[in-house]
Parts: C-alpha cells; structure tokens; sequence
C-alpha cells in the first residue's frame, strides 16, 4: 500500500476510534464529577414548576408565563393541542413543533441530549382542564465546556488519535532516520553504509527511496574501490622502476667520478618528487583502506612531541625566511605515534610552505578537560582559503587554483593523509580562515589517558619516534 494511502486511511480510522471512544463513554459511564451536580436536569422538579407557569399563563398571560419559570433555562416555549405556540422566548427550531404533539399524544415526558444543550418535552395540564405542551432548553456550548465531563470527553477522544498519530509518526520517521543516519556515514566515508543492509520489506515510496539509495551507494562505493585499487596498483607498478632508476642514477655518478652534470641533477630532483608522491599515494591508499602502519597505542609526551617536531621543521623554515613557534600545554595521552607525526608533520610543512616570507607559524596545543579532547592549532599568515573550498582542501590532489600545489613544491597528498591519520586517532581536523588572513588548521581527537604509574620516561621516547 502507497504511503498515501496509509497516511489517509490512518487518519480516518483515528476519526472513527474517536468518535467510538465519546459515543461509549457517553453511554456507558455513570460517573459524576464535582460540578456535575449544579447543572443537572431534574424533569420532576422542572414539570412542577411549568405547571404553575402555565396555571399563571392562563390567569395572567405570556409574560406572566415567562417570568415564573424559576429553573435555569436558555428558551421556553408553550404550545397548545393546536400546535400554536402562545409563548416563547426565541424562534423555535423546527422540530419542536413535532416534538410537542408528540409527547401530547404519548402523554409523556421526553428528554433530547443535543451535543451542546438539552432539550425537555413535558405535557401540562392546567387547572381549567386544557393541555398544553412545554419545551424548554437547557445549556449551551458554555455551559459544557464549562463541565469537568467536557473535559473527560475530549481526553478519552483524544486517546486513540494520539495512539493512531504516534503510530503513524513512527512508521514515517524511522525510515527516515536511518536514511538520514545512513547518508551521514556515507558522507563520512563509511562506503558500506546502507539503510536496510539485510534488504527492505516494504513497498510505499520509503520502502522505494531506500532501496534507490542503497543501490546508488553500493554504486558509489564500487566506483570509489576501483579508483583507490587503481592508484594503489599504479603507484605499486611505478615503485620498482623508480627504485631502479636510483641506482642507475647511483652508478651514473660514480662513472662520473661525482662530475655530474646540471641535467642529471635535474633528474635526480625529478626523480625524488616522483618517489616522494609514489609514497605519499600508497600510505594514503592504505589509510582509506584501513591498512595502517604497523603500531600500538603508545603514551605520547603531547609538549615534547611537538616539540620535536617542530624542530625538524625548523631549518627548512629558517631556509624560506620563516620561523615556526610552539606553545603546547604539557599533558601525556595515548597515541599512534608514526600516524599522529606524520599528520602534524603535513599540516606544519603546509603552513610554513604558504606563509609569507618573514612570518611566524604558530603552533599551539591544549587540553580540554570538559570534552577530554586533545587540541592542537597550527596557523599561518598566508593568502588562507576561499570559505566555499574550506572542506575541500583535505580532498586527494584538490588545489584551490590552478598549478598551485606544483608551484610550491607539493604535491596534493599531505592534508588528506593528515585527515585520515587523525580518523584513525577517532578525531576530527578542519580549517578555518582567520581574522585578517591566514588559515588556522585545529586538531582534535579524544584524550585517552593513560594508566595509572606508566612511565613517563616511555612517553619522552615515544617523541622521538
């Protein structure tokens, strides 16, 4: 059944329980509320006061008629065998006419519940002998919404229909969200993320909607395996010529008695760029694969680390004019070495490889004990990043002009695998422009602690990896 129609036929049989629900309670439920009591009909009471009314009526007239009736009413009307009404306090429906030769001929009392007021019917007969039919009204729409029963009514109508809505609210948004949920692992890249991953029984355009998208990411992960085993086997296949022409660039010089000429140090260059992305591809298709380098959780002197680091960097910023400062907060946590030098290690050459001639790259690094995260900012003074390429950046060979990873000596490679490398520590990195200019690139990934009595001396070593 199409979603349309369950959403149209939910909503009648909640409309139909509803009513049930008023109707039942209506007639089956003798509770009476507090309040109740002031407005109930007594009929025995009602047609002894009419009575009088009418003895009054005869002597005196309408008015005399209208005004003796002592009982709580909206209209009042007197209507004789003829079916004449001699008094009346408004117009009278048309169905009272019949109603009063009806209860004249039965010689009974009748009493009509209308959903906003009540109705009694009662024959008279006045003392000259004639007989006479009253109908009087009772209520209004005030005067049951005013009722604590009103109130019981509409709960117990409301009942059902919440049920019904709730049930169908579930049965739209679940699929939904797993939809959602699926969506977002897609875009995270979680490739085998699917919304119903032991198929779907449904039939309605959610049902649908589902299948299509688990076909276009199954289609889509297909298309980004492919890709990845082609770079992988591509920059396997070119390793071992590259590694050859090493050495063949090794023998060369040493038949040149170390004479080499311009051209073959051209070459040589060349041929090191060429190796250096060789690398770069395959560590970065083995983190999107899952493959990591082989290492253990290891406490990491977090100050210590950074520092480090930042002095292998240093002689090559001092080379370009720049400098590199650090100010990391001292703490010890649980990390993957190899992995978290090497994305700071891009991140930072990044930094110093954009930043003007004469600036200072800044390095800071905190811990957030209300998120129990590690923090760590690295910021340039550089041209930054357009705000619509910001995500981007951290794509494979994504470059936000033309040319400009090539004109600087890079290669494409060093922000994705930085990304992938903080993946694997559960964090996330993201970049941001700052105020003036400069590109801020922040670091985050969980703090896991250490335990208790490691030695501190393991996590200084494990700076120097």
């Amino acid at each position: 059944m199409k979603l349309f129609l369950r959403i149209f036929l939910s909503f009648w049989v909640a409309t139909v329980l509803m009513l049930v629900a008023v109707i039942g309670v209506s007639e089956f439920s003798t509770h009476v509320f507090r309040g109740d009591g002031v407005n109930l009909f007594e009929p025995e009471v009602a047609a002894s006061v009419l009575a009088n009314a009418v003895n009054e009526y005869e002597r005196r007239g309408a008015e005399a008629f209208l005004s003796d009736i002592t009982i709580n009413h909206n209209d009042v009307y007197l209507i004789d065998e003829h079916n004449r009404v001699l008094a009346k306090s408004g117009s009278p429906p048309p169905f009272y006419l019949p109603m009063a030769r009806g209860v004249l001929q039965s010689g009974h009392s009748q009493i009509l519940r209308l959903p906003t007021r009540l109705v009694f019917a009662c024959p008279i007969d006045s003392a000259t002998g004639q007989h006479y039919a009253v109908i009087l009204t009772v209520g209004g729409t005030g005067f049951h919404v005013l009722r604590p029963r009103f109130w019981f009514n509409l709960a117990i109508a409301m009942l059902p229909m919440s049920l019904v809505c709730m049930a169908l609210a579930l049965y739209i948004t679940r699929p939904i969200t797993k939809l959602q949920e699926a969506a977002r692992r897609l875009s995270g890249g979680d490739l085998g993320a699917r919304c119903s991953p032991g198929g779907t029984v449904r039939r309605d355009e959610l049902g649908d909607l589902a299948r299509d998208f688990d076909g276009m990411a199954a289609q889509i992960q297909l298309l980004m395996t492919a890709q990845r085993r082609f770079v992988a086997d591509v920059s396997h296949e070119l390793g071992a010529p590259l590694t050859r022409m090493h050495l063949a660039l090794a023998l060369l010089r040493r038949q040149l008695n170390g004479r080499a000429p311009g051209e073959l140090e051209r070459i040589d260059r060349e041929t090191d760029k060429l190796s250096n992305l060789v690398r770069q591809l395959l560590l970065l298709a083995g983190l999107e694969a899952g493959v990591y380098p082989a290492e253990n959780l290891t406490p990491v002197a977090i100050r210590s680390f950074c520092d480090s680091i930042v002095e292998d960097h240093g002689l090559e910023a001092s080379q370009s004019n720049r400098s590199i400062r650090a100010t990391v907060q001292d703490a010890t946590v649980m990390a993957y070495p190899q992995l978290l030098r090497r994305a700071i290690d891009n991140v930072l050459r990044n930094a110093i490889r954009y930043s003007p001639s004469g600036s200072e790259v800044l390095l800071n690094g905190r811990l957030d004990s209300d998120a129990q995260e590690v923090v760590l900012e690295v910021m340039d003074s550089g041209p930054g990043v357009p705000e619509s390429m910001l995500s981007d950046i951290f794509r494979p060979f994504f470059r936000t002009a033309p040319g400009r990873e090539a004109a600087s000596g890079g290669t494409g490679l060093g922000l994705s695998i930085a990304r992938e490398a903080i993946l694997r520590h559960d964090g996330t990195i993201i970049a941001r422009n700052r105020e003036g200019s400069g590109l801020l690139i922040s670091i985050r990934f969980p703090a896991k602690t250490v335990l208790a009595g490691q030695d501190r001396s393991t996590a200084e070593a494990a700076a120097g990896v």
